[in-house]
């Protein structure tokens, strides 16, 4: 069920309806039962390994609670997962990598295992490693309870692509039964409308098509096209991924727990750090504190700090999709961050204003991104290399396509927009009153609905389901 659906709306309705009549107490067990059914629609087999992951899992955290398995209970837990998600994720690729540089079998064929990546297990996996890493730091209590320990694995608004949370982010509020308030129903409906246009309208219906007609024949269209396509794709990964975010977190405010914020406006970052603090937040922040941090971080000299950025980086863009594609994006992204690591002044803090005197510096880091985001997009090197080669051509004198350059304008300005109402938004509606903010609010939101209606109908698939 995808949260742009119909099917999804009649279950979250009856979710919400159930929740909210519940006592608190009880809340707990019935969202466990609905994330369970909510994830058995996909595929029910995999229901499963879920089930079998939290279990085995939750076994490994009791045994932290006792000083004398800490040791080896924490290294189980970490490899545990990691081993499925290795398994189900890597097998194929690791097998394909292997039989491309070893002779082929005596009949000339090779066979790869074809294995269905199960849904959400890139996010879920960092989510049960985080949870045991802090136990065993002493960062959080040993969990005692299965029922909340399972549904903070599968919580359903953000089991599938995120947000990666901590167990100090959502365990008290699971401990709780979540607290619905109207302040948080309103922010939460106002979120889901902001997810359901950056997705349906703009991810799907302005940006998709031309992206994907220029990356199915790379090589093969204007320079032009090719120009706008990557534009095109950086804004349709963009409003895809945080529109997820927006309706993940709009979902369970109406369910009464507050989940963290995961895009800050990235395009208008300054440098790569400032970047990867506001893309993908809560990844970011998982690769610098059990990753980075835990190869040195930067306690061991600038070769080594450099050294650690790489490495990061690299199993970063592994993290993403098992494909050399992705290693080379990750690799790239980790260049840029030692780049600007190396640079006198790069670890000042940067206040949140951007001025004129920063445009050059935004500009010049959106390009840089936009260039890496090919080998993220193209189904594999010799295509993201292909693109390259075409836009490397310098012939721009081609008809450029007027409709495609209007909306990546309109993306602009509203990642501009954007930013504005985040600052100033609470603001704003506070100034307005209660009762007129309200009515706005209200009417900007079912303008968003209509127009999803009318123009996106449900729209496809998340990007990051893949991943």
């Amino acid at each position: 069920m995808l949260f742009n659906s119909y099917s999804f709306l009649i279950f979250f309705l009856a979710v919400l309806g159930v929740t909210r009549l519940l006592p608190a107490r009880h809340r707990a067990s019935f969202l466990l039962g609905a994330s369970l059914l909510f994830y058995f629609s996909w595929i029910p087999a995999y229901l499963i390994l879920l089930l079998f992951a939290i279990c085995v899992n939750y076994g490994l955290v009791r045994l932290l609670a006792h000083e004398g398995h800490k040791r080896w209970a924490v290294s189980l837990s970490v490899v545990f997962p990691l081993a499925l998600l290795a398994y189900y994720k890597y097998a194929a690729f690791l097998v394909a990598t292997a039989l491309s540089l070893a002779p082929l079998s005596p009949d000339g064929e090779a066979a790869l295992p074809e294995i269905l990546l199960p849904l959400g297990i890139s996010f879920y996996t960092f989510q049960i490693v985080a949870l045991n890493v802090d136990i065993y730091r002493g960062k959080i209590e040993p969990i005692k309870s299965f029922r909340e320990y399972a549904l903070f694995v599968c919580f359903f608004p953000q089991l599938i692509a995120g947000p990666i949370l901590r167990g100090s982010q959502l365990l008290p509020q699971i401990h709780r039964g979540g607290e619905p308030t109207a302040e948080r129903t309103r922010r939460g409906l106002w979120l889901i409308t902001a997810g359901l246009a950056k997705k349906v309208l703009l991810a799907d219906v302005l940006l998709s098509p031309f992206v994907d007609r220029v990356f199915a024949a790379p090589g093969f269209v204007s320079a032009p096209e090719h120009l706008l396509a990557v534009y095109s794709f950086a804004f349709q990964i963009y409003f895809d991924f945080s529109g997820y975010t927006d309706m993940a977190r709009g979902l369970a405010l109406l369910l009464g727990f507050e989940l963290p914020l995961n895009f800050k406006e990235p395009y208008f970052s300054r440098n790569p750090a400032e970047f990867w603090r506001r893309w993908h937040i809560t990844l970011s922040q998982w690769l610098r504190d059990y990753l980075y941090i835990s190869l040195g971080g930067n306690r061991r000299g600038q070769s080594r700090t450099q050294v650690n950025l790489m490495l990061t980086m690299l199993l970063g863009g592994l993290w993403h999709g098992a494909a050399w594609n992705f290693v080379i994006w990750g690799g790239l992204h980790g260049v840029l961050l030692a780049a600007h690591r190396a640079l006198p002044n790069a670890s000042a803090d940067e206040s949140e204003e951007v001025g004129w005197r920063d445009v050059w510096k935004i500009l010049l880091l959106f390009h840089a991104v936009c260039l890496l985001w090919i080998f993220f997009r193209a189904p594999d090197f010799a295509s993201a290399m292909a693109v390259l080669g075409r836009l490397m051509t310098w012939d721009y004198s081609a008809t450029w396509p007027v409709l495609q350059c209007l909306v990546i304008g309109l993306c602009v300005a509203l990642h501009g927009i954007e930013r504005l109402a985040r600052v100033h938004l609470p603001a704003l509606r506070e100034s307005l009153g209660g009762i007129f903010g309200g009515a706005v609010e209200a009417t900007v939101m079912g303008v968003v609905v209509a127009l999803v209606i009318l123009f996106g109908g449900s729209g496809g698939e998340f990007i990051y389901f893949q991943f």
